[in-house]
């Protein structure tokens, strides 16, 4: 699997680039109101409003660095959409060929257990999974509806 590598508070995560629309460099961000401290707030991208999940924040690590290797990383949601959202996050800066044992997620975090790669342990992101325990509707702009 070709694989986007980051850094999420002490540990090294990987996601499938299949899953990956664009990776963009950390932008100033506009607060949300009301919004739960892991949304970082949201930005204009191409003419539409994207929310921006700091990963950090959401795993419990505090907030994201200002890192210059600080990205967001732009996917779909849900899958097949051409809605985004932005997962923040640091040392955003390789892709590599992972071979993996099976990518089993835990529906709770949307993180995989601890895998060797060589390089010491990684996880496995599954962005779907992890996006469903959160609440985006108060900010994640909503579908047109066809009249």
């Amino acid at each position: 699997m070709l694989a986007l590598m980051f850094q999420v508070g002490a540990d090294r995560v990987a996601v499938d680039v299949r899953r990956v629309r664009e990776v963009v460099p950390r932008v100033r961000l506009i607060p949300a109101s009301r919004a739960p401290d892991w949304l970082s707030g949201v930005f204009v991208y191409r003419g539409r409003v994207v929310p921006v999940v700091d990963l950090h924040r959401l795993a419990g690590f505090g907030e994201c660095p200002p890192h210059l290797s600080s990205r967001i990383i732009l996917v779909p949601y849900p899958s097949g959409t051409d809605q985004l959202v932005g997962l923040l996050a640091t040392q955003v800066a390789e892709i590599r060929e992972l071979s993996l044992g099976p990518a089993s997620t835990t529906a709770k975090t949307g993180y995989g257990p601890p895998q060797a790669d060589g390089n010491g342990t990684l996880r496995l992101l599954d962005p779907d999974r992890l996006l469903a325990q959160v609440d985006l509707s108060s900010v994640a702009p909503q579908p047109e509806s066809e009249l």
